[in-house]
């Protein structure tokens, strides 16, 4: 999250334009997306851990090389674009196997739910602590050495994970070529109506509203006339909006009723939104900001929980990479746009644009809410059966 902060304000720095700022974010996104179409595949077929290790060490070796640039003066925002690529290309191969490596970890799927919310929390206080610290350091030490205790700190990731114990799941995926897997996974995915519901809610949702991340440093560089140290907060309120999301979900102990809390977090985001794309008080920004947070982590976190849960073990890798690769493919094309249109209308119309689409997503949402119930629990018993 540091490095998320760093990089935007790097980018901003060296450029001093919204659209590549777009671009920076969709070259990296896009390329999640392409890799994440196969993803599920490998998720499935080969050990979680040891394909995790390969990434994180992937992640951290890249870190360095972006550090090292920087802190020379060396970088320019072709090698900027290219590591961010590189960054997109390793990360479209880890998520997938991430999201159901968690679930692989926790032996009584009662706690899944829980699982999933703790996992989501721990990201979330990075969310607030990381922007904080790169607010406050990018001043004093620069964006290079900021870079530096990032990649230090991706190099400790691989020793955590070093250190897991880790036995792969008794059932195993049916031995397929990769072409019969993939086409088995996109099948089941793609023509399951609660699965497919799901994935393209998120879908439209990232698309329409989850990029304004992107645009952050327009709005504390250009509404609030600030630095660095503002655009820490604006992105620290979001962390800890998604922070308390976390924890709020992480309260239940089953996955009833997580389909009307995506709807409560969808009009929280949505209202948010419009807050933040009006305001020009700070404080006000910043209380929208955490709206936007708590909204987008109980949109992502239920729909996350549900798609695990009703989702078969041995497909569950290839359904989380079709998930994955329709939510980076939207934050990617979402990116590009919201940096086009915020050239060519502003940021604040942007994205009350935006949080209209979010809204009317929502009411789409509650009209299809029963149906969803029904299909979603069906399947849950299902699963209970077998």
């Amino acid at each position: 999250m540091m490095k998320q902060v760093v990089v935007g304000w790097l980018v901003y720095s060296l450029t001093g334009s919204a659209l590549l700022l777009g671009i920076v974010s969709f070259s990296r996104e896009i390329s999640a997306f392409l890799v994440s179409i196969f993803a599920g595949v490998f998720a499935d077929k080969y050990n979680k851990h040891k394909l995790l290790m390969v990434c994180q060490s992937t992640i951290a070796l890249n870190a360095t090389v972006l550090a090292m640039l920087t802190i020379s003066g060396n970088i320019t925002f072709n090698m900027l674009l290219s590591l961010e690529i590189i960054f997109g290309l390793v990360s479209g191969l880890e998520m997938p196997s991430r999201h159901a490596f968690v679930n692989d970890l926790v032996e009584d799927k009662a706690y899944l739910t829980n699982a999933i919310a703790l996992n989501s929390s721990l990201f979330n206080t990075a969310r607030i602590v990381g922007p904080a610290i790169a607010g406050i350091l990018i001043p004093i030490i620069g964006e290079g050495y900021c870079l530096l205790l990032y990649a230090i700190a991706s190099f400790s990731v691989v020793v955590f994970f070093a250190f897991i114990k880790y036995r792969p799941p008794s059932k195993v995926a049916p031995k397929q070529n990769f072409k019969n897997a993939f086409a088995d996974g996109a099948r089941f995915a793609f023509k399951t109506k609660h699965l497919r519901f799901l994935m393209l809610f998120v879908a439209a949702i990232t698309l329409i509203g989850m990029s304004y991340m992107v645009i952050l440093p327009v709005f504390a560089a250009e509404v609030f006339n600030g630095d660095a140290v503002i655009f820490g907060y604006m992105t620290s309120a979001v962390g800890l909006g998604s922070l308390v999301g976390a924890f709020f979900v992480g309260t239940k102990n089953n996955i009833l009723g997580l389909d009307k809390l995506i709807l409560v977090g969808t009009i929280v985001f949505g209202i948010g939104l419009a807050v933040f794309s009006f305001s020009s008080i700070l404080w006000l920004s910043l209380l929208a900001l955490l709206a936007t947070g708590l909204g987008r982590v109980i949109i992502f976190t239920g729909s996350n929980t549900l798609i695990q849960s009703i989702s078969p073990e041995e497909k569950r890798g290839r359904v989380l990479s079709f998930y994955i690769m329709l939510f980076m493919g939207s934050l990617s094309v979402g990116s590009f746009m919201i940096g086009i249109l915020t050239d060519w209308i502003g940021a604040p119309t942007t994205l009350a644009f935006g949080s209209l689409g979010v809204l009317f997503l929502a009411a789409f949402y509650a009209k299809s809410l029963p149906l969803l119930r029904r299909r979603t629990y069906r399947a849950i018993k299902k699963l209970e059966l077998h």
